[in-house]
């Protein structure tokens, strides 16, 4: 059997292993904020607080058909960056070729093949992945983000086309949410300390993140920004946390701030500030986009004031927002019958809507059902996150150890390969954990769209820390 087959076979089996969530919903998984991406695309539709990349992007998948075409996408992108990982992490062909001298392109893949379907089905069934390939929002590509960079920080597998691919992919993974940006500049930075001859590589999907958000939002709101708008956020998470009203009667008597009307009544948490239609950002005469100015002054006279309560409430927000992996606030239907289900019937067929109104979800049985898969998958992530920790302590002590036949050189290649596999992926999910708890507000959500990653390292690495193709010493 042809190699491409085997490998295109593999991909679309591990995709619809990945699915399955959707599959047993009975429609992909939504959220109260799908319908912005859903209606971003509509001529006049600015959302304030999201930037404009993921809502264009689905709609040339689901193209006003069906928005299953966009979850199956996203399992099947998930699907073929696993291969690459896994064809990344294998050891190369010529290696091979010391036992078996002329290797078929067929032989090396085999093993790949069925490395990749049992990496599939173990994420399918214990991890929080399939649930956020199968969500319509863009969760999904925090953690395609950090494995983009991975591979072109550190893959030597890849060919042209798949190095355009994953720079064009990490680029839209990176803009689709403000947090990418962070994430990704984590993922440089241990590029930067673990590899950094193909740094120039790695950074051009981030590079190519910020031309688009400047585009888009210069396109949107006439102002090319990152973030037009994301000081509100700031002073959202900085309310919640105590650190503006000190600063608020202090300058209050000198500037004429909206907020100043606040200074006794501030929401203590940072959702109700940002989101109820009575708080002080709604009840600002422009609302978020008239409030954003004068956040922008008051978050900076927050940091320059209060450097060291902003950063110790920030840390602890970061470390509570790290192990909260749970699903249950991903799968509920709280408001989705007046927002993305007005979103579907204005722009979809009957059948879509009806569709969607007969999912697990839309009936309020889904968290109960999942409550069995959300326990394994915590319990897991736990197990996971410790014996990747023990991979990269063995790892980390063989790349630090002399080896003396052969082949030591591959193997000190292929061990730094891994130990620059398993910190890249930490990077990620605290840089997740910190652009999310500390910046914005801790949720399960936030952290379980990520976490998954590290349960990759046991699967792919816990008998392979040193390739077994390499003959041993004599």
């Amino acid at each position: 059997m042809n190699s491409k087959i085997i490998q295109f076979g593999c991909i679309v089996i591990g995709g619809l292993l990945l699915l399955w969530p959707a599959i047993y919903n009975d429609y992909p998984l939504l959220y109260s904020d799908s319908h912005v991406f859903i209606s971003q695309p509509v001529a006049g539709f600015m959302n304030w607080d999201k930037p404009y990349i993921y809502g264009p992007l689905i709609l040339l998948f689901h193209a006003w058909q069906t928005l299953w075409l966009v979850v199956i996408a996203q399992a099947l992108l998930v699907s073929h960056l696993l291969w690459l990982v896994i064809v990344t992490l294998t050891p190369e062909p010529k290696a091979a070729q010391a036992v078996s001298p002329s290797p078929s392109l067929v032989s090396v893949t085999w093993p790949v093949a069925k490395r990749h379907l049992f990496v599939c089905g173990a994420l399918a069934l214990a991890s929080t992945a399939p649930w956020f390939v199968s969500f319509l929002m863009p969760d999904i590509f925090a953690a395609i983000a950090v494995l983009c960079i991975f591979l072109l920080g550190f893959s030597t597998r890849l060919n042209r086309v798949e190095v355009v691919w994953l720079v064009v992919l990490g680029a839209l993974a990176i803009s689709v949410h403000l947090s990418h940006l962070v994430i990704a500049a984590a993922c440089l930075l241990g590029v930067l300390c673990l590899g950094w001859r193909r740094l120039a590589l790695a950074v051009l999907p981030l590079a190519c993140a910020i031309a688009l958000l400047l585009g888009t939002n210069l396109y949107a709101f006439q102002n090319a920004a990152i973030s037009p708008h994301g000081s509100v956020f700031m002073l959202a998470r900085l309310s919640g946390d105590g650190n503006t009203k000190e600063i608020l009667e202090k300058y209050c008597a000198q500037k004429n701030w909206y907020l100043c009307a606040w200074v006794d009544r501030l929401p203590t948490d940072s959702d109700e500030f940002l989101w109820n239609g009575k708080g002080p950002v709604w009840s600002h005469p422009g609302g978020p986009i008239g409030l954003a100015p004068e956040a922008s002054e008051i978050v900076s006279y927050v940091l320059r004031t209060r450097p060291w309560p902003v950063l110790l409430s920030g840390l602890n927000n970061m470390a509570q927002q790290l192990w909260m992996i749970q699903l249950g606030d991903t799968l509920h239907s709280d408001h989705l019958d007046v927002t993305v289900a007005k979103s579907v019937r204005e722009h979809f067929a009957a059948a879509e809507l009806k569709s969607m109104n007969g999912s697990r979800q839309m009936n309020n049985t889904l968290v109960a059902d999942a409550v069995w898969f959300s326990r394994l998958n915590v319990g897991v992530f736990y197990c996971a996150a410790v014996f990747g920790l023990y991979v990269l302590f063995v790892a980390w002590r063989k790349r630090t150890t002399q080896l003396n036949h052969t082949h030591a050189t591959f193997e000190r290649d292929h061990t730094k390969l891994v130990v620059s596999f398993i910190l890249i992926l930490w990077l990620g999910v605290v840089a997740n954990a910190f652009a999310t708890g500390a910046l914005s507000k801790p949720h399960h959500r936030y952290q379980a769209r990520i976490a998954w990653l590290l349960v990759l390292p046991p699967l792919l690495l816990l008998r392979n820390t040193v390739p077994s193709t390499a003959p041993k010493p004599t």
